[in-house]
């Protein structure tokens, strides 16, 4: 049944593809070439590591956060509120558990399309130091995974889509600038390492840097490893608020 709300997804995808493609997939394209060829004129490298390649791996996984956040916040809302979709899904033999796993599942591929098409920017301004790269699209999905239940627990408390902003703000926002894509966290604070090591972000930058520029086995494990307790922990907390929403 959530190949079913996966399948619904995709199909209208197909039709919307190019605007809703563009606009999210140039973000970390801009940033590469203003901090990456900008900055990186000016700061050569970053613990040994060219700074553009130092960054490039870190907004492959940016890439992700940002498309897996905007389909889980907004597009959930309004499916769910606005167009009242779930109610007209829920009254087929779709349970709420095939729902939430159709709609993780859906974000995963949206992520791992934007992922992927920015890796390729990647390797074309050649930025990969390492064959491992070739595996980073699997890792995406798993950090996809993970950013999607984390919007979909925060949509389907919200009562108001002007919650967003908060989320936004106070989620989103911090946890691109502190898991480490810019600048190592080294050099901050403590407690900043304490915090980013709670973020999936963080995680998802160390494994497709590891990947791209040349694997450290254990530390690619450890943090999917993160990342997959954390999914799998967090999955029952959509499922219950949104059958309070939707069902009860």
């Amino acid at each position: 049944m959530a190949a079913r709300v996966w399948r619904r997804d995709l199909r209208v995808f197909s039709k919307l593809w190019k605007g809703a493609l563009l606009p999210t997939f140039f973000d970390p394209v801009f940033y590469l070439l203003a901090m990456g060829f900008g900055l990186g004129t000016y700061l050569s490298s970053v613990n040994g590591i060219p700074y553009k390649d130092f960054i490039a791996s870190g907004l492959v996984a940016s890439a992700v956060m940002w498309a897996t956040a905007f389909e889980t916040t907004f597009n959930i809302y309004f499916r769910m509120n606005e167009y009242r979709l779930y109610d007209n899904i829920l009254a087929t033999p779709v349970e709420v558990e095939d729902l939430v796993a159709g709609e993780m599942a859906w974000a995963c591929t949206r992520a791992l399309i934007y992922g992927s098409v920015f890796l390729v920017i990647v390797a074309a301004f050649g930025l990969i130091g390492s064959p491992w790269a070739a595996v980073v699209p699997v890792f995406l999905v798993i950090g996809a995974a993970c950013f999607a239940v984390i919007g979909l627990c925060f949509t389907s408390i919200v009562a108001k889509v002007d919650y967003f902003s908060y989320y936004y703000t106070l989620f989103v926002t911090p946890m691109f600038l502190f898991s480490g894509i810019f600048y190592p966290l080294n050099r901050l604070p403590q407690w900043t390492h304490v915090v980013a090591w709670f973020t999936p972000l963080y995680h998802l930058v160390r494994i497709t840097r590891g990947l791209i520029l040349g694997p450290n086995a254990l530390s690619v494990l450890g943090n999917t490893l993160w990342l997959l307790v954390v999914t799998s922990a967090l999955f029952v907390v959509p499922v219950i608020y949104m059958r309070r929403r939707l069902v009860a």
